[in-house]
């Protein structure tokens, strides 16, 4: 739920910094060992003729393999409301700001109400299930979202760390470590997502 973080942090009784980098630190460190395991036993199992989707490598008549496919699509159909709610938030204040340039203060009364709502999650789930349905290979589309995906994991959450050290009262020492931490982070996301993005675009090409 990495695209979730704020509204995880707005979820939490304890928002102390401290606090909240322990829990992005320990969820972080368990998704790259999650995924650090996936992509070694894929590649130890099928070499380079691994798939960008592991379970696609798997033939589909096993047991333990369908189970992991029914317990896949289980994560993304409760993880999809999730997304869709940030989506539409973001859309949502994009419009409130808009109305408020266009029409003044007053465009600010109710300019997110369920007119609004309504018709941004039709689209939302219009749009994504027409790609899902007619789209025949969604393998280049994930490659290039698996690059900009770094930017939910590794470079947003290193900035707002590196922005909430600077208001937070803290030691010289831990403020230090805190701030290199979030500057290894951005630098460590820019990398992931250069060279996915590329080897995404020159797989298209």
């Amino acid at each position: 739920c990495h695209e979730a973080a704020v509204s995880i942090y707005c979820s939490m009784r304890n928002r102390g910094l401290a606090h909240w980098a322990l829990v992005s630190t320990l969820s972080l460190l368990g998704c790259c060992l999650v995924y650090s395991l996936t992509g070694v036993y894929g590649f130890l199992t099928f070499g380079t003729e691994v798939s960008a989707d592991i379970l696609m490598s798997y033939p589909g008549n096993d047991g333990v393999i369908i189970v992991a496919r029914v317990l896949f699509a289980i994560s993304i159909v409760t993880v999809y409301p999730i997304v869709l709610f940030l989506g539409r938030s973001v859309m949502q204040d994009f419009w409130r700001r808009s109305c408020c340039c266009v029409c003044g203060p007053q465009a600010l009364a109710d300019p997110s109400g369920t007119w609004v709502r309504l018709p941004l999650t039709v689209l939302w789930v219009t749009v994504t299930l027409a790609m899902a349905l007619f789209l025949p290979d969604l393998s280049e589309i994930i490659g290039i979202i698996g690059g900009i995906s770094s930017f939910f994991i590794f470079i947003f959450p290193g900035l707002c760390l590196i922005c909430a050290v600077s208001v937070e009262p803290m030691e010289p020492r831990v403020k230090c470590c805190l701030e290199a931490w979030g500057v290894v982070s951005v630098l460590l996301g820019t990398f992931i997502f250069g060279q996915s993005t590329v080897a995404a675009v020159l797989e298209l090409l």
